[in-house]
């Protein structure tokens, strides 16, 4: 309960809020970041596909974070596996281990 509400106890008895990267249900939630607003990146279900998308742009629309990319979760895992894992396979155990944030940006051509 601890982990989840985010909070460190010292030595000395106080408590500070952590900036841990895992809470919640699902381990990319708290890896991906927007690259344009900071904010983080939560789940969708769209037409089917499992997808990312910035919190900022599904609560105040594309005005408000126009350059935030929309992430296909199965690339995703694909790519952390290829580049992260050693086995090349994506691997939930290794990226919590090697990866602190990941932060999305859009390529302008």
């Amino acid at each position: 309960m601890s982990r989840r509400a985010r909070l460190i106890y010292k030595e000395d008895g106080k408590v500070k809020p952590s900036a841990s990267k895992y809470n919640g249900k699902y381990l990319l939630g708290n890896l991906l970041v927007c690259g344009d607003c900071g904010a983080s990146y939560r789940r969708r279900t769209e037409r089917g596909k499992v997808v990312w998308k910035c919190a900022t742009r599904i609560e105040k629309g594309k005005d408000s974070c126009a350059n935030s990319p929309t992430l296909d979760e199965g690339w995703i895992k694909k790519i952390l596996g290829e580049k992260v894992c050693e086995n090349g396979v994506y691997d939930e155990s290794v990226i919590r281990n090697k990866v602190d944030r990941i932060r999305s940006l859009i390529r302008i051509a």
